[in-house]
């Protein structure tokens, strides 16, 4: 007996009998290798917002990231689909590269969507 499936992550349909596969809730399943990869990505993505909070910390000489703070990155993930890694690399850029005054921050990062494509340029040039 066949016993059909949708993948969670790829929506792909597929029998669970046959394919290696792992139970994501009680009627939900996945595949093995969509799955690993899901956590892999989600293990990257959660080391790079601890890394951006860690560097805005300290580049703002703060004891903790401020709610005021905490709702701009998530407005820049939501919103302008941007990724964690990308904004630490915008303040990298805007305050290190191009050696601006931290005191204009006024106690946040609102300088990222006026430098995010510029940083992305530098850095996909320095890549090449």
């Amino acid at each position: 007996m066949a016993h059909n499936v949708t993948c969670v992550y790829c929506k792909k349909k597929y029998d669970r009998d046959k394919i290696p596969t792992v139970q994501i809730s009680e009627r939900r399943y996945a595949h093995k290798t969509c799955s690993d990869q899901a956590l892999a990505e989600a293990k990257a993505n959660e080391e790079a917002r601890l890394s951006l909070e860690k560097y805005i910390i300290k580049l703002l000489k703060l004891d903790y990231l401020e709610p005021r703070i905490q709702k701009q990155i998530n407005t820049y993930i939501n919103n302008n689909h941007y990724t964690y890694s990308g904004i630490e690399k915008s303040l990298r850029y805007f305050y290190e590269v191009k050696g601006n005054s931290i005191e204009k921050a006024n106690g946040g990062i609102g300088i990222v969507p006026y430098v995010y494509k510029d940083a992305y340029n530098y850095y996909y040039a320095q890549w090449e």
